[in-house]
C-alpha cells in the first residue's frame, strides 16, 4: 500500500507539473511571439541507473514548440513578422539573443529597438535612423529580404539567423531566446524566410486545446487524490488491526 501511495504521489506531482506549464501556456496567449511549452515524462531505466527506485522513476523535460503562430496584421511599419524558419537577433547587457517578436519602435537616437529597448541587430551593425524626431515613419519600408529603407535611402538589412538543432535555444524573457554558445549559428540569407512588414506574428497557443487539457489534467488530479486518500485510510485501517 506505501508502494501504492508512493506511486500515486509520482503521477500526481507529475499532473500538477503538466498543469503549471499549460497555465502559463495560457498566461501568454495574447503574448507576441510566444511559444508554447510541452513537457515530457521519461522513465528511467534501471539497467541503466541500479539506484532507481522501479518503474516510478522519472524526469521531466521541457521542450518548446517553435511552429509558427498566425500573422495579425497592424499596418505599423515598425512590425514586422517572419514566414518560415528564422529569429531576429537582438542585443542585451547578457548577449545576443533571438526573437520572433518584430514589435519593434525607435529610440530617441534613431536606434531601431525592441519594446524592451535592447537594439536590433543588422547585418552591419546597429540599424539607425536618421534624424529621428522628423522622421515619418510611415516612409520607412522594409523589404521581404530584410532590408530597411526610409523612402529611397537604405538604412540597413536585418540580422536574421536560424539554428540547426533549435533545441539549443532556452527561454529568457520577454519571447527571446538565448542559444548555447557553441552551437552554430545560420546566416539567413535566402527567400525561404520572408519579412512581412505591418505584421506581428501572434502566441502559437490554441487556446481551446489547453483548456480542454486543462480541465482533463484537474479531473485526473483530482481522480489520484481520491486513490491516495482511499490508500491511507486502508494503511490506518490495517495499522490498527495490527494493534489489536
Amino acid at each position: 500500500m506505501i508502494t501504492g501511495i508512493t506511486s500515486t504521489e509520482t503521477a500526481m506531482s507529475m499532473t500538477l507539473l503538466r498543469m503549471e506549464v499549460l497555465a502559463n501556456n495560457l498566461a501568454n496567449i495574447n503574448s507576441t511571439g510566444f511559444k508554447k511549452d510541452l513537457l515530457f515524462q521519461e522513465m528511467l531505466d534501471e539497467a541503466s541507473d541500479p539506484a532507481a527506485p522501479d518503474v516510478d522513476a522519472a524526469t521531466f523535460t521541457y521542450m518548446v514548440d517553435f511552429s509558427d503562430g498566425p500573422l495579425q496584421a497592424t499596418g505599423n511599419t515598425l512590425n514586422l513578422a517572419l514566414e518560415g524558419r528564422g529569429f531576429f537577433a537582438v542585443s542585451t547587457p547578457e548577449g545576443t539573443r533571438y526573437t520572433r517578436n518584430g514589435n519593434f519602435t525607435i529610440a530617441l537616437d534613431g536606434t531601431i529597438v525592441t519594446q524592451a529597448g535592447y537594439p536590433v541587430q543588422g547585418v552591419q551593425g546597429v540599424l539607425h535612423v536618421p534624424d529621428p524626431q522628423r522622421t515619418d515613419r510611415s516612409k520607412i519600408v522594409v523589404s521581404e529580404q530584410g532590408e530597411i529603407a526610409l523612402g529611397t535611402q537604405p538604412i540597413g538589412k536585418l540580422r536574421i539567423v536560424d539554428f540547426p538543432n533549435l533545441g539549443v535555444l532556452k527561454k529568457t524573457e520577454q519571447s527571446l531566446f538565448a542559444a548555447d554558445p557553441l552551437s552554430p549559428v545560420i546566416e539567413k540569407t535566402d527567400l525561404s524566410t520572408r519579412v512581412r512588414q505591418g505584421y506581428l506574428e501572434g502566441s502559437n497557443v490554441d487556446g481551446l486545446r489547453e483548456m480542454i487539457d486543462m480541465v482533463e489534467l484537474v479531473r485526473t488530479f483530482e481522480a489520484e487524490q481520491k486513490v491516495v486518500q482511499a490508500l491511507d485510510a486502508t494503511t490506518a485501517q490495517a495499522l490498527d488491526v495490527g494493534r489489536v
